[in-house]
């Protein structure tokens, strides 16, 4: 049986951090599959803060809460049962994001342009096999 493709769309939770999550359903509506790779930053761990006090949560509740969320908003919009989402710290390697395309046996990656500008990640695309398409702001 042939493999279906498998798109690692690494997105933030910002409109331009979205970008990927476009790609990522248009592949998905395709017959494709998708996993999510939300990269949480500093603005993403004060809206937690904020939901979790708003919330009268413990932070470490209220963060879990509000992951599980975005987590469950962002397969849904990709297509559901077609796609994945895992969470990672914004500051992940390129060496980190690889582990992560190899695990979910992704066959591409989208990265939003200006997370590929990123120091950290600039290397990404020179790292990998896979087809790496880097993706401008809407």
């Amino acid at each position: 049986m042939p493999t279906r493709d498998h798109l690692l769309a690494v997105v933030e939770p910002n409109p331009p951090g979205e970008v990927s999550l476009d790609v990522a359903t248009d592949h998905v509506a395709r017959g494709g599959t998708a996993t999510i790779l939300v990269l949480v930053d500093d603005r993403t761990r004060d809206d937690i803060r904020r939901f979790a006090d708003s919330e009268d949560l413990h932070p470490i509740n209220g963060e879990a809460v509000a992951l599980d969320r975005l987590a469950d908003a962002y397969a849904a919009r990709v297509g559901g049962d077609g796609a994945d989402t895992v969470i990672a710290d914004s500051t992940s390697s390129a060496r980190e994001l690889l582990d992560v395309a190899a695990e979910a046996n992704a066959t591409s990656v989208v990265i939003p342009q200006h997370v590929a500008a990123r120091r950290s990640l600039r290397r990404l695309a020179a790292d990998t096999t896979l087809p790496v398409l880097i993706a401008p702001a809407a």
